[in-house]
């Protein structure tokens, strides 16, 4: 395997320091993903080849194994893919046809798994293998294991990647069980989807879809399901390849210094400390002044993340705790709670308690 990861310049062709010229630009996606959704296109009678070129995408990564691309134009690209092929959901036409070796060591991994709770565990704490914007989580209890994806900063048109990656593991599951393995829930984010679109979903999981959760996409199984072993496991290959995703992605967290600012700012936000360049600097052991420098040269602003980071805290709070408002606001770094409740006015569109309200009335 090679020792760099390769990307195409950014999309305004601002120049990059030579030593840098393989590191990614913030958020990335994984080239061989591309190259498995592109082969999907083709099925489709289009050629992906004109909609990378128009989005800033290098064809020529695709057949580099180690490859990745700017999370910004993987948005685009999904985007004009819609539009060209028609389909709304190509996202579940892309997790029906991927294969697993396309996920780099990750998708080898799970096909040696010794059960589906072990393909579970795999994705959500390798999904940013895949990519960097995909936060997976993974939650037990006695009847059953659910898996919950959500993208972080900003999502893909029709929430595409996320359904892909359900898709996919759903077929996993059934493929490695060698019978059929039905979901007991699926939700996925697409509040304006139509009656054939939620029909055409339904039918390829087997399930009743929700399509009005709010921003996360998730797929629960049966507890005997999940426990089933699977006559395919191979214990050492699998820990072989879990190996070559675990170095894979250690890279892809060390060549990519704004995910990893974000990292310790969310460290610093999750132990109710302050966030300050001078905080998250010293935890990198760098200066201020070199922070922002590097941060520049990724087009990152420090404000705009801590700004992006404690909107995600808020939603969460809200959401999902019985904290009161002034604790939420005093936890997140507000030393005033009016202070939180104009942020929350301009992230959210209304006050706090308006928003815990609306939140609260949709689907968990």
């Amino acid at each position: 395997m090679s020792d760099e990861i390769r990307l195409p310049l950014p999309l305004e062709g601002k120049p990059i320091p030579d030593d840098d010229a393989h590191l990614p630009l913030g958020d990335s996606i994984l080239a061989s993903w591309i190259r498995s959704i592109c082969q999907t296109a083709r099925g489709y009678g289009v050629e992906p080849e004109a909609i990378l070129k128009r989005v800033g995408m290098d064809s020529s990564l695709l057949t580099v194994p180690d490859a990745r691309f700017p999370a910004m134009n993987v948005r685009r690209f999904w985007e004009a893919l819609i539009s060209a092929t028609g389909d709304e959901l190509i996202g579940l036409k892309c997790g029906q046809e991927m294969q697993a070796p396309t996920l780099h060591g990750l998708g080898l991994a799970i096909i040696t798994s010794h059960s589906l709770a072990q393909v579970l565990d795999l994705t959500a704490r390798y999904a940013k293998v895949i990519s960097t914007t995909m936060d997976a989580s993974l939650a037990h209890d006695s009847s059953g294991s659910t898996l919950t994806l959500k993208t972080l900063h900003g999502y893909e048109a029709r929430h595409a990647a996320l359904l892909c990656v359900l898709a996919f593991i759903f077929r996993q599951a059934n493929s490695l069980s060698q019978h059929a393995v039905t979901p007991v829930e699926v939700r996925i984010p697409l509040s304006r989807a139509e009656r054939a679109e939620v029909s055409r979903l339904e039918e390829y999981f087997g399930c009743a879809v929700d399509t009005k959760s709010s921003d996360r996409a998730t797929i629960r199984f049966a507890y005997h399901d999940v426990m089933e072993p699977y006559a395919a496991q191979n214990a050492m290959l699998r820990e072989a390849n879990e190996q070559v995703v675990r170095q894979y992605l250690n890279r892809v967290r060390q060549f990519s210094f704004t995910v990893r600012v974000e990292e310790e700012i969310e460290a610093l936000l999750r132990a109710g400390e302050s966030v300050r360049i001078p905080d998250v600097a010293g935890r990198l052991n760098l200066s201020a002044r070199t922070l922002q420098r590097r941060l520049e040269e990724e087009g990152a602003v420090f404000v705009h993340l801590v700004d992006k980071h404690k909107k995600q805290f808020a939603h969460d709070a809200l959401a999902h705790t019985e904290r009161s408002i002034t604790e939420i606001a005093y936890t997140i770094g507000f030393s005033d709670p009016s202070n939180f409740s104009r942020s929350c006015s301009r992230w959210f569109g209304c006050s706090p308690a308006a928003y815990r309200r609306r939140i609260r009335q949709l689907p968990t």
